[in-house]
């Protein structure tokens, strides 16, 4: 296995568990491998959300799936997770891409409950 790519899974649909997995693996190991989208960079500054907020959720094995893991026309798979970061209970969106070769995200919303 190269060390600058994660490993695959080859999964369809894709569960919830294996999302899991491969994310919290990106946000451990691969984080060149997550995009920030213009659109979450803006939400964090309104918000006052941290780049370390986003990725303990993204790390973190209690965040709760509210949304997905559903497949785009693109072939992506989107899901959103909820979870504590800092004190704060917050909600991100997530796009995965290419999941089953070589995984990588792009980061789409993120919002304060």
């Amino acid at each position: 296995m190269d060390e600058n790519k994660p490993k695959g899974i080859m999964e369809i649909p894709l569960s919830e568990f294996t999302a899991r997995k491969i994310i919290n693996d990106l946000a451990e190991n691969y984080t060149d491998r997550i995009r920030w989208s213009h659109h979450i960079k803006a939400r964090m500054v309104q918000r006052g959300i941290t780049t370390s907020q986003v990725l303990t959720l993204l790390k973190s094995k209690r965040s709760v799936f509210r949304e997905g893991p559903y497949p785009e026309p693109n072939g992506d798979w989107k899901f959103n997770l909820k979870g504590m970061a800092a004190g704060s209970i917050i909600e991100l969106t997530v796009a995965l891409k290419n999941h089953h070769d070589s995984p990588s995200s792009v980061l789409i919303t993120v919002w304060v409950h």
